[in-house]
């Protein structure tokens, strides 16, 4: 049986996200089409014919040039009172456009109308859909998208996703700038939330981005000698990159010095997802460094009255 995920967090959103169900004109849809009513019983040739002219007309919605975003309503309409629920949900989750689901070409073709509207119908994602829209986020270099959709630090690729689940914390703050006219830089504000709690409990934490066509991705983990440690690295399906990156942790008083470290590859490697291979060029899968033990000390000046480790992240593709 696929493991699934479940979607939206409590509406949180971003000015550059995908507008919130509310937001979406949807008067058209009843609430039994909401529901997806199932029509009356079909025979498998009928379920099927049906199902083509469902995905007919999603593929408009989400890929047509000259696509209205007022003909979302009437469009979900027909497709929910056409079939019944898991079959569309099955089938807005099936790469069956040009070998990827409807959800990715909605984000790739930035039709946020649709793909609100579209999600009404997906209460969990599935791997397939999960690892589609990551690589949509990713082809865009949309963080916002990323976030709100909570593509990120999913229990598929975080081994510790239980226990930080039981801790209760908020979801970690992470945003990411471009600045001037330099396309080969950007600039990552975090907000790691209780950060020494998770850290004691769960031994690491997992935090991506999405900058530069690539999902980044920082580990701070326990290491073999039980120091804390931290390190840089590409998420799975990112083109390899030679990276120049400060992370600046943040003191939170102003007579004390912020903490810095800094991750560059060796000369001639270039840095590249777990499991990539290139015979014609040599990579590294992660920088790595040690964190000062200060980071570990109660009340310590790096973390906020709330346990929030505050950092910057600016990297330069060389």
């Amino acid at each position: 049986m696929d493991t699934k995920f479940e979607l939206f967090d409590d509406g949180k959103s971003d000015s550059n996200a995908p507008p919130s169900y509310d937001a979406v004109s949807m008067s058209s849809i009843s609430a039994d089409s909401v529901q997806c009513r199932p029509p009356p019983v079909f025979s498998k040739e009928q379920i099927k014919q049906i199902r083509t002219t469902v995905l007919s007309l999603i593929r408009d919605m989400v890929t047509a040039p000259d696509f209205i975003p007022s003909s979302v309503g009437p469009i979900i309409d027909a497709c929910a009172t056409s079939l019944p629920a898991a079959e569309l949900t099955a089938l807005l989750q099936e790469s069956n456009i040009t070998g990827h689901t409807p959800l990715y070409w909605a984000v790739v073709n930035n039709r946020p109308e649709a793909l609100s509207a579209l999600l009404k119908f997906i209460a969990t994602y599935t791997y397939n859909s999960l690892d589609d829209l990551r690589l949509a986020c990713m082809a865009t270099s949309n963080h916002a998208w990323f976030t709100t959709l909570k593509l990120t630090t999913t229990p598929r690729y975080r081994k510790g996703w239980g226990l930080n689940r039981s801790l209760g914390y908020p979801r970690d703050k992470i945003q990411v700038y471009h600045e001037g006219n330099l396309q080969n830089q950007f600039t990552s504000k975090m907000q790691i939330m209780m950060f020494q709690k998770r850290m004691r409990v769960t031994q690491e934490i997992y935090v991506e981005l999405i900058a530069q066509g690539r999902i980044w991705c920082l580990l701070f983990y326990m290491g073999v000698d039980t120091k804390w440690r931290v390190s840089f690295g590409l998420a799975k399906d990112s083109l390899p990159a030679r990276p120049k990156a400060l992370l600046k942790i943040e003191a939170q008083n102003e007579q004390s010095q912020d903490l810095q470290i800094n991750f560059e590859p060796k000369e001639d490697y270039l840095l590249a997802p777990e499991g990539y291979t290139n015979s014609s060029i040599h990579t590294c899968e992660s920088l790595s460094a040690s964190l000062d033990d200060v980071l570990m000390f109660n009340d310590t000046i790096y973390t906020d009255s709330d346990g929030a480790l505050h950092a910057n992240l600016e990297v330069t593709l060389l």
